[in-house]
């Protein structure tokens, strides 16, 4: 993927998120996002299913291999991408008091309870490419999509390194979205 730079918005976290424990929330909280039955908090998923819906209008066959994380499933992939082994040189993180070491080859992880995927907010694009029934990461053509696009509908990226990852930030439903969802 060549370096293309991520427009990084500050979040605003919905309403219906006040109250709510990262990857333990209420499950009248989270809708289908418009793509397979991937799911996110309401405001986001209503936002994700008007980019869904441009991007494919753009020619793009939008997938995801993930949105909202259970705090389960965010201690099952912190772990298999972590290790307590020292890895000199390796990037750390600290969870629970504990070192941990980033196993090479893998992408990273936010610490369990801290993910934007356990606020129902981050969605992990992928496309279809190939015409198999297994998702491909996210081509550059459709990043460049995503980079002059994403904040209409009230997405962001987050990492710089993970051009697949966008997050909801805009709080509230955007107009853009209101519209799309009128038929306008």
């Amino acid at each position: 993927m060549p370096a293309l730079v991520l427009p990084v918005r500050p979040l605003k976290k919905p309403a219906c998120l006040r109250g709510q424990k990262n990857g333990e929330l209420a499950a009248g909280i989270l809708k289908r996002c418009g793509i397979g039955n991937f799911l996110l908090a309401e405001p986001a998923a209503r936002s994700c299913r008007a980019l869904v819906a441009a991007a494919e209008a753009a020619g793009f066959k939008v997938r995801a291999t993930g949105t909202y994380r259970t705090l389960k499933q965010q201690e099952q992939l912190f772990l298999s991408r972590y290790t307590t082994k020292e890895l000199p040189g390796r990037p750390t993180k600290r969870w629970d008091g504990v070192t941990y070491w980033q196993l090479p080859k893998t992408a990273m992880a936010a610490v369990p309870g801290t993910s934007n995927h356990g606020w129902g907010l981050a969605v992990d694009f992928a496309e279809e490419l190939d015409g198999d029934a297994q998702p491909e990461s996210v081509s550059p053509r459709f990043v460049k999509w995503l980079i002059k696009h994403a904040s209409t509908y009230g997405f962001s990226g987050e990492l710089q390194s993970e051009p697949w990852h966008w997050r909801f930030v805009a709080g509230t439903v955007p107009d853009a979205v209101l519209a799309w969802e009128a038929g306008n």
